[in-house]
């Protein structure tokens, strides 16, 4: 075997330096990652945490008060008027549990990848009317201006359940935000096969660069001990995530201080409807029947 030269150790030196460089650089590329895998965990277990911390108060303040409400109402002899008024804040809390759990289940079935669009032909006015009436009580007790702007009559093929979730979500949202004798506008219309729904309100508004980040699952840009909204950071994941399911597309126009308009775009599905529905309610129908006012 014959001795190396001085250029060939050379060499060989050279390669083994590049070899450890290169080795090294990666090393610090994969430590890199990694930190920011780790962070992310944190993150995300900090926002799980805070998560169940709202959901925990968002289902015991409600409960609580229909209790304590319901407990009036039964101990002691009321007039007419006060019962009454007993009687609506129980419905406005049995709403907002219900509301909010609501959303927990849908999470839960989108995170599981259980989800599935189910068609029919909507009344998308009375959809949306549904979602005024329930919820009056909060739009009453903030003395919202609500609006709508609706053509007489809107029937498009979509899935009414998952439709009345994203729209009562948005409206929630725009009421929840508003301040107090704002402004929430209500608009739908078909352009193009295409169900176009906004939601605009008068409220704070959204800085640019929190125009992603409110669409994260459990994110709330008003969060922690100086949180003054209600909800628990599922309601614009999920409408996000149903408009995907849907085929359309949710997006947000806002500025800082200039309310916020939010617009789910729908597109008609490739699928023969043979149900039509109203308020998230299924009525089957012949192929031959001509789809009726409801």
């Amino acid at each position: 075997m014959s001795k190396p030269t001085d250029d060939e150790l050379i060499e060989e030196i050279r390669q083994r330096f590049e070899f450890n460089r290169n080795a090294l650089s990666d090393l610090r590329a994969v430590t890199h990652k990694l930190e920011l895998m780790n962070e992310k965990l944190q993150e995300s277990e900090r926002v799980k945490s805070q998560f169940l911390s709202n959901i925990r108060n968002e289902i015991n303040n409600p409960l609580s008060a229909i209790m304590g409400l319901s407990s009036q109402m039964r101990g002691c002899r009321l007039d007419a008027e006060r019962c009454a008024g007993i009687a609506a804040m129980i419905y406005a809390e049995a709403f907002n549990l219900d509301f909010q759990l609501q959303n927990v289940f849908v999470a839960a079935e989108l995170e599981a990848g259980e989800a599935e669009p189910d068609y029919a032909m909507v009344d998308v006015v009375a959809v949306i009317a549904g979602c005024f009436d329930k919820l009056a009580p909060r739009i009453a007790e903030k003395r919202i201006e609500a609006r709508s702007d609706l053509p007489a009559r809107l029937v498009f093929p979509t899935d009414a359940q998952k439709l009345e979730i994203v729209v009562i979500n948005l409206m929630a949202n725009a009421v929840e935000f508003s301040p107090e004798g704002g402004r929430v506008t209500v608009t739908a219309a078909e352009h193009d096969s295409r169900l176009e729904i906004a939601v605009a309100d008068t409220g704070p508004g959204i800085a640019a660069a929190d125009r992603e980040v409110i669409f994260d699952r459990f994110r709330q840009l008003d969060a922690g001990t100086t949180k003054g909204h209600r909800g628990h950071g599922l309601g614009l994941s999920i409408c996000w995530s149903l408009a995907e399911l849907l085929g359309g597309t949710l997006d947000v126009d806002s500025l800082s201080g200039a309310g916020s308009h939010f617009m789910v775009i729908l597109p008609r599905p490739d699928v023969e409807v043979k149900v039509q529905a109203r308020d998230a309610n299924l009525f089957i129908f012949d192929q031959g029947d001509e789809l009726e006012r409801f």
